[in-house]
């Protein structure tokens, strides 16, 4: 029962994340100031452009760096681990920014204006390597937009894990690093985000759970390549953003090889993450 009730939970957060995708990122119409042809339009835009890039980079930061683990424990030479995560940023009222220069009240808000919450899936196998090392491979793909501004984000990422103390008595600790490469559609008014995040794991397993922990960074890059309406012509700026966050989870093993696990972030961005798979040693 609890794993049926597990993978609905996990089918619901999936559908609720398409309708989180469908909102409106033309950041080129959210950033317009109100009057186009006064002599400061140029300036104004750039100060909306810098109020709403920035809960984008929060939220790509949380993406890429939440759910990267669930264990510091090191899968054995061949061992393996794959599974859904589904990992939710919370949106705060400073991710809601009132844009200083609106042109219009309803895009007050920027991005997420009437959002609680953007849960993505995404796929994750991880393969235990020689030398106490974990390979690690995630990948996401999905349409993003609504109208004219359509088409299919992919995420893929690539990490790997080092075991510190593997030590069956003592908590176990590891270090992860990951580097993800977003690519966005043309259609949008961003081009590519790349992220890499690196953490500290601590974990202790028992018979039935496993309680774990863990306090790491996100460093974010994005760049923007907007044509604005005359007379302002084409925008192209970078934007970098580091996020600390810290998680506490649980690991449920109701069957053997069969896990179920979730947790709680804290930090800069706030937030949780679950996830159903399989491990094997």
């Amino acid at each position: 029962m609890k794993i049926k009730l597990a993978i609905i939970s996990l089918a619901l957060l999936f559908l609720w994340s398409s309708a989180s995708l469908g909102q409106d990122l033309d950041i080129a119409k959210i950033i317009l100031p109100p009057d186009l042809n006064a002599p400061n339009a140029n300036e104004q835009a750039m100060q909306n452009l810098e109020e709403a890039i920035a809960p984008l980079l929060d939220m790509f930061g949380f993406y890429t760096g939440g759910g990267l683990y669930h264990s510091a424990k090191i899968h054995g030479l061949g061992g393996f681990d794959v599974g859904v995560r589904i990992i939710t940023m919370m949106i705060s009222d400073d991710q809601k920014p009132d844009l200083p220069f609106p042109n219009s009240d309803e895009v007050n808000g920027g991005v997420f204006r009437g959002m609680s919450l953007v849960p993505l899936p995404l796929l994750q196998v991880s393969v235990g390597l020689p030398g106490n090392l974990e390979a690690t491979g995630r990948f996401f793909t999905y349409p993003l937009g609504e109208d004219e501004k359509e088409g299919n984000i992919t995420l893929i990422g690539l990490g790997v894990k080092y075991g510190l103390i593997q030590n069956i008595v003592l908590p176990r600790v590891a270090v992860v690093a990951a580097y993800h490469y977003l690519n966005v559609p043309e259609e949008f008014d961003f081009g590519s985000v790349n992220s890499i995040s690196a953490a500290l794991i601590v974990s202790k397993g028992f018979p039935f759970i496993d309680l774990y922990g863990g306090i790491g960074v996100d460093r974010n890059n994005l760049e923007v390549d907007l044509v604005l309406p005359p007379p302002l012509g084409p925008v192209s700026k970078k934007f970098e953003k580091t996020n600390f966050r810290g998680n506490l989870g649980i690991k449920i093993k109701p069957l053997p090889l069969l896990f179920i696990h979730a947790d709680y972030n804290f930090g800069g961005v706030q937030g949780f993450n679950a996830g159903l798979g399989i491990s094997f040693r």
